[in-house]
């Protein structure tokens, strides 16, 4: 296994042990979010630690060599590559409507007086209009790219 998948576990305890430091030291409403945080990057950096050493031991290096080859292979076969690029689509298409159907909703609330949800719904169209702009953008990059 790669030592850098080491180091980025090594980062990520940094950061939980840091947001946990801040969050006990720290009396404000924000303690909460660094609580989250910091077990967030505990944990995934004692998992990303564990899996280095797991798959670093002399006894697993067969099973990791052919576990990296499988996984080169799903890489490019390329029904899988067209069923990612579909999904990814689709994904976007969901998550474009979803966004759509979230500043209605969002502006009927507010409108009904139940939320203040101005800064919502600003959020959500700029949000909205940002997914269509990179939508194009990454096509326009992919289409120069292969033609």
């Amino acid at each position: 296994m790669k030592k850098n998948n080491l180091y980025i576990g090594l980062l990520y305890i940094l950061f939980g042990a840091t947001c946990l430091w801040f969050a006990l030291s720290a009396e404000n409403a924000i303690g909460s979010l660094l609580f989250g945080f910091s077990g967030a990057g505990l944990v995934g950096g004692l998992s990303l630690i564990w899996k280095y050493f797991y798959w670093s031991s002399p006894k697993r290096k067969e099973i990791y060599e052919t576990k990296l080859e499988k996984e080169k292979i799903n890489l490019r076969d390329e029904l899988k590559e067209n069923l990612r690029n579909r999904s990814g689509r689709i994904a976007y298409i969901i998550t474009f409507l979803v966004v759509a159907i979230s500043i209605i909703i969002f502006s009927i609330i507010g409108s009904l007086g139940f939320l203040e949800t101005k800064f919502l719904v600003l959020y959500l169209g700029i949000l909205w209009i940002f997914m269509y702009v990179t939508g194009i953008v990454v096509f326009r990059i992919l289409l120069k790219k292969y033609q």
